[in-house]
Formats: structure tokens, sequence, C-alpha cells
């Protein structure tokens, strides 16, 4: 598949730069568009076409009351590694859209968090042939002590961009 504005900046950047500068390439490039992860601090620490994992420290200005991260700050972490994804695979005529955050919350957070994101063959193929669609990314979140403070999908879609009006 060809490959789409941001997929090629990320690809150069990963041709070019030392495997080790990856990661602070990527974040620089997504928190530059992303100002809200760069406000709460996320890292990008792998991206490829099909998965990306992301880590969030947890720092007090994305704390709740009761030190741990916030329920807002996890689920943009889960959000930024669902929709990085999206972003990397969606052609330049068309947007992507999230409609659906479906986050269970099942235990008390510990610590900063990493978040995995995957898309299957399928809606890898899905998203690059389709001209509109939407579909559902998981994406696995676990603690500092290697458990899953919460279980995250995030369901996107992809439509055309709307055709600019003459006045």
């Amino acid at each position: 598949y060809k490959l789409n504005r941001m997929a090629s900046t990320i690809h150069k950047v990963q041709s070019i730069l030392p495997t080790s500068l990856h990661p602070a390439a990527l974040t620089y490039i997504f928190n530059s568009t992303v100002k809200l992860a760069k406000t709460a601090g996320i890292r990008i620490d792998y991206l490829s076409h099909t998965r990306s994992t992301l880590t969030l420290p947890n720092q007090k200005r994305i704390q709740n009351h009761i030190g741990g991260l916030h329920a807002c700050s996890m689920a943009l972490a889960a959000e930024s590694a669902t929709g990085v994804l999206i972003g990397m695979n969606v052609r330049d005529t068309h947007i992507p859209l999230i409609k659906t955050m479906k986050v269970d919350f099942v235990r008390r957070c510990e610590g900063g968090i990493t978040a995995e994101a995957s898309l299957s063959e399928e809606d890898y193929g899905r998203i690059h042939e389709e001209d509109r669609g939407e579909v559902w990314v998981p994406c696995k979140v676990v603690d500092e002590s290697g458990e899953e403070p919460i279980v995250a999908s995030m369901l996107w879609a992809w439509v055309a961009k709307q055709k600019k009006s003459e006045p």
C-alpha cells in the first residue's frame, strides 16, 4: 500500500536515525501535532503500520486525588496508541474520526502505564482498500505492577475528506 504523509515521515525518520533515537523523534512528531499528548507527557516507544507502544509516566499534573493516574489520562494514552495507528494508515484523501471509546476501569493504577495497540492484517487492509469504514482497535494498558488497570478499545472510522466548495 502507498504510504500516507504521516507514514512517509515516520519511515524517513526511522531509516535515517539510529534505533536508539526513534522514540524521541516519534514522540516529538506526535506531540507536535497532538498538544494534549505533549501536555500529559506521552512518549511513543514503538510505531509500525500494525502496532504502537507508548508510555505515560505518573506525574503530578495528570494524577487523580489519590496520587494515581487520572482516569482521563489513562483513556488519553489508549486513544493516542490507537489513534496513531489509524493515522499511519488512513489515506491522505481521508480523515480518521474516533466514534467510540470503550474503557473499563478494573483496578487502581500503580505508577505509570504502557499502552499497546494493534491492528489485524484484515483491518489494516480494510483501512487501505475501503472508501469509508470503521474498525475496533484494541489497546492493552499495563501499569508498573504488570497489571491492567483499564481494558480499552476504540472504534475508529475513516471517511473521504470533503471537497472545499468555491465561494
